[in-house]
C-alpha cells in the first residue's frame, strides 16, 4: 500500500536549519496555509484555531525584538545570553512565522452552548491546537519547507498582541518557524512500534 501521506510524515521533522532563500510568493504561501486552516477539524466544529502569518520585517520583529529582548532580561548576564541569542537569531534567519492561536471566546460561547460538555472545552481546546500544527507541519514539508515549533507564550504574549493588533481573546499557543530547509536533521532513535500500537 502506497501512501504520500506517510512518506511526508516521515520527512516531517524538527529542523532549524532553516534561511529565507524560498522561491514560493507570500500570496502563494498565505492561500497555501489558509486553505489548510479551512479544512482542518475542530471539536464541534467551533473553528477556534487561528493563526497569524508573519512575514518579512514582521518575522523579523517578532524573533529580533520581541523574543529577544524579553529573553535578555530575563537573562540579565550577556555572557550567559550569547548561547540564547544564537539560538532565537536562527529563528528570524527563516524565512517567515505562524503564531498559532486558540480563540478564548469560540470556547467560551461552547462552553454555555454545550454544558453537559463544558469541563472537556479547554482540553479539547488543546487537541485543535494540535490537529492545526500538524497540519501546518505536513503541508509545510510536503511543499519542500522545513519548520520548527516553538513556545515563548506566554511571556511575549502581550508585546505580540500589542504589535500586530491582534485580538485580547485570542490566546497564544505557539510559534511555528518555516523556511528553506539548509540541512536536513539527524535521525531520531524511534521505540519499537509494537510497544507504542498495540494491535487486538
Amino acid at each position: 500500500m502506497n501512501s504520500n501521506l506517510l512518506e511526508v510524515m516521515k520527512k516531517r521533522r524538527s529542523i532549524y536549519a532553516l534561511d529565507k532563500n524560498v522561491d514560493i510568493g507570500k500570496e502563494k504561501l498565505a492561500s497555501y496555509i489558509k486553505e489548510i486552516a479551512h479544512h482542518t477539524p475542530s471539536s464541534y466544529n467551533g473553528q477556534s484555531q487561528r493563526l497569524v502569518l508573519l512575514f518579512g520585517e514582521d518575522h523579523d520583529y517578532l524573533w529580533g525584538k520581541i523574543v529577544m529582548e524579553t529573553l535578555r532580561k530575563k537573562v540579565g548576564d550577556e555572557e550567559k545570553f550569547k548561547k540564547t541569542e544564537k539560538k532565537i537569531n536562527g529563528f528570524k534567519n527563516a524565512f517567515a512565522s505562524i503564531l498559532i492561536f486558540e480563540d478564548g471566546k469560540v470556547n467560551e460561547e461552547l462552553k454555555e452552548k454545550y454544558p453537559k460538555y463544558a469541563e472537556n472545552v479547554d482540553p479539547w481546546s488543546d487537541v485543535n491546537s494540535g490537529l492545526i500544527t500538524m497540519a501546518l507541519w505536513l503541508g509545510l514539508r510536503d511543499i519542500g519547507l522545513g519548520a520548527n515549533l516553538q513556545h515563548y507564550n506566554p511571556i511575549i504574549d502581550d508585546e505580540t498582541k500589542e504589535k500586530f493588533g491582534i485580538d485580547k481573546d485570542w490566546i497564544l499557543k505557539a510559534q511555528m518557524v518555516f523556511g528553506n530547509i539548509i540541512e536536513e536533521p539527524k535521525e531520531k532513535k524511534k521505540m519499537d512500534i509494537d510497544e507504542k500500537v498495540i494491535v487486538k
